[in-house]
């Protein structure tokens, strides 16, 4: 029985490739403490543990899971990458360079100091930084070099072999850094950080009265009832509503029946009226107008929210403050602004956020006005969910030929690598289809499919591949590869930490999300938020994530070329 079943996945083998990323899947979710390994870090074990029963794996189909990975990664940090590049941000591209560059020279010096090879240097680099796109890169590096076969397996080998050794501490280190030991020599407190910042981000000085964290408020919907006596009595709704910039009238019920919305319309006792406002003004409605009541006939009023694609350049770079004065107090035209999302990830939607070309804004309230301003500010983003395949399979086509060109300086050949091209192609086909409505489509799901099997698939193959050899090079250099990797993972967000807080003079909350950005490390950024309690530190994640994907790509061959 045994052996037939090891017959049939070595003449199959997409058997254990899937069957790698099942058990993967389910080993990456087990958590000690706070701690898992991963889908990915799990899938390449499984494939490790697998491919001791030797199973030859066509060595196209790690190109093709990296390729699709690849280019998800670029398509969705295309326009924040682009987006980045500009004054506002400067200061996070910096430190992103900076960690970037720290990991690079550290990556070598470990590898000039151990005496590891290619293999090794870039698994050490893919695991400790938690980068799994520099394993591809530096594997399609290896492709290229003047080496036999087997000598080309025992590199792919030693490179799973080392990130599978040095993954674990990459993810654990990072978190305790961002989360115990950098407040530690910052001496702050990080709820009362975040709470200073969402202050200062918010223009209404220091400090809040108690300890809950509101990184932005929903609008929610609310029927009062008029008392005689209350401010409202008796008043226009223009009046009231210029009193509460951020709340608006949206429905009058008087004497049973629906009156249409007239900001000349003179409120009195007895009106049941239909108000959204943000959640923090909700006891202010009391006072303003009464009690509130349970009238569905009042709350029944037309509500539409729709995502906008920022792309009128001649709002590029003002502060949502600066726009609301020049059209006015949103809630006035009846909606309201409920997020940014900026590469993913929501923003708190405060006067000083910046408005950057390619954000996608989340605003709601009455249909035509909701419309209407929508279009002075961008496109509406439809809801799609088909996506356009002739367009992205085209551009892996163009992205895996610019990485075939080779170019020389002197006698030394430059080459961007396969991984490397799809990686650039993708990021200006992402920007392209962040401004112009229609061009490659890629719904967030497709995103998520193509860059999850894609990535996992490939670890696991990978895994596979390395398995008959991953005894015998744990043997040799895992002590030296736990070492390595310990050292890798902390120098890098060390540097950037000083540099960052001494020479960028960056604050605290936007320094730590910005490092676990710049490592590419999620599970850093929910434990600063979970410490925190605010979605402040996202400011810095989403700019160096986007920044730092890109450069642990090019540095795989960079690696490969130098050790």
């Amino acid at each position: 029985m045994i052996d037939s079943l090891l017959h049939a996945i070595r003449d199959n083998p997409e058997i254990a490739i899937f069957l790698s990323i099942a058990l993967g899947t389910w080993i990456g979710k087990i958590k000690f403490g706070k701690f898992h390994l991963g889908t990915v870090a799990g899938s390449l074990l499984m494939g490790l543990i697998i491919g001791q029963i030797d199973i030859e794996i066509p060595s196209v189909l790690k190109a093709v899971f990296f390729a699709l990975f690849i280019y998800a990664v670029g398509f969705k940090s295309g326009p924040g990458f682009f987006g980045s590049l500009n004054r506002e941000t400067i200061k996070l591209v910096l430190l992103s360079v900076i960690l970037c560059v720290t990991g690079l020279v550290t990556i070598l010096a470990m590898n000039a100091y151990f005496g590891f090879d290619a293999g090794f240097a870039a698994g050490l680099g893919a695991g400790a930084l938690t980068d799994t796109a520099m394993m591809g890169t530096a594997s399609s590096a290896m492709h290229e070099l003047d080496i036999s076969a087997a000598e080309l397996d025992r590199l792919n080998s030693h490179m799973a072999i080392a990130y599978a050794i040095t993954y674990i501490f990459g993810t654990v280190g990072l978190i305790i850094f961002v989360s115990s030991v950098a407040p530690l020599l910052l001496k702050i407190n990080l709820r009362q950080a975040a709470i200073e910042l969402e202050a200062e981000l918010a223009g209404k000085g220091k400090g809040k009265s108690n300890g809950d964290i509101h990184p932005y408020s929903s609008v929610v919907a609310r029927a009062h009832v008029i008392e005689p006596g209350r401010p409202s009595d008796g008043q226009m709704i223009c009046e009231i509503e210029a009193h509460f910039p951020r709340m608006s009238i949206e429905r009058v019920i008087r004497d049973g029946q629906v009156l249409d919305r007239d900001v000349d319309l003179r409120l009195k006792a007895g009106d049941i009226v239909a108000v959204l406002c943000r959640r923090e003004l909700v006891t202010d409605m009391d006072n303003q107008f009464g009690p509130e009541v349970d009238s569905p006939q009042a709350l029944s009023f037309p509500r539409k929210t729709v995502h906008v694609v920022l792309d009128k350049r001649e709002h590029v770079g003002k502060e949502v403050g600066e726009l609301r004065r020049e059209i006015g107090p949103l809630s006035h035209h009846g909606i309201f602004l409920n997020k940014i999302i900026h590469a993913g990830y929501g923003i708190v939607p405060t006067d000083q956020t910046i408005y950057r070309f390619g954000d996608v804004a989340e605003i709601s309230g009455r249909p035509d006005s909701v419309d209407e301003l929508a279009a002075s500010f961008g496109r509406v983003k439809g809801e799609a969910h088909k996506s356009d395949i002739a367009i992205h399979t085209l551009a892996i086509v163009l992205g895996t030929l610019i990485g075939l060109i080779t170019a020389h300086i002197g006698i030394v050949p430059i080459e961007l690598g396969v991984g490397g091209g799809i990686l650039v192609v993708a990021l200006v086909v992402g920007w392209a289809h962040s401004r112009y409505q229609g061009v490659g489509d890629l719904p967030a799901a497709a995103q998520w499919a193509f860059s999850e099997l894609g990535l996992t698939a490939f670890a696991a193959v990978v895994g596979l591949m390395a398995g008959p050899r991953a005894i015998e090079a744990m043997h040799e250099h895992g002590v030296a590869l736990l070492i390595a990797g310990v050292i890798v993972t902390l120098v890098p967000p060390i540097v950037a930490f000083y540099a960052g807080r001494y020479l960028l003079k960056i604050h605290p909350l936007i320094l730590l999300g910005g490092i676990a950005g710049a490592q590419t490390e999620a599970a850093s950024m929910n434990t600063i938020i979970e410490e925190s309690g605010s979605q402040t530190p996202v400011i810095g994640f989403t700019v160096c994530y986007a920044i730092s994907n890109v450069l642990f790509a090019v540095w795989g061959p960079i690696i490969v070329a130098l050790a």
